[in-house]
């Protein structure tokens, strides 16, 4: 008995889990979070967006943004290493301005944190 109220409980779990990533997508999300209703995510400020004043430069590809608010992840993840100005794309580029080089290894772990992968 008690291992059918455990087979249960998962299947409605999953149920449940699954409707709700069809109700997202069906929103227009594609499950990192935004989309749908989901509270629009805000830019990280850079403090200083005059490109003159960043003399290195670092060009990547990012796999796995889908809408804007995956954009704005990456930038954010980008931007939080500090003396840096990254600029996203939904076609996966992703230019890195930078006061001092730019550590490429630190770049994509970041980007990696935030859940995507940077080619």
């Amino acid at each position: 008995m008690i291992n059918f109220i455990i087979i249960a409980a998962i299947v409605v779990a999953l149920v449940v889990v699954a409707v709700r990533y069809v109700r997202k997508l069906r929103a227009g999300g594609c499950g990192c979070g935004g989309g749908g209703d989901a509270a629009p995510v805000r830019p990280r400020a850079v403090a200083d967006t005059n490109e003159a004043h960043y003399p290195y430069s670092l060009d990547l590809t990012v796999e796995g943004m889908h809408c804007d608010h995956c954009v704005i992840n990456v930038e954010n993840a980008l931007n939080a290493l500090g003396g840096v100005w990254a600029r996203a794309e939904l076609t996966g580029s992703v230019h890195v301005l930078g006061k001092k080089p730019i550590d490429r290894a630190a770049c994509v772990t970041a980007i990696e944190a935030a859940g995507y992968h940077a080619a």
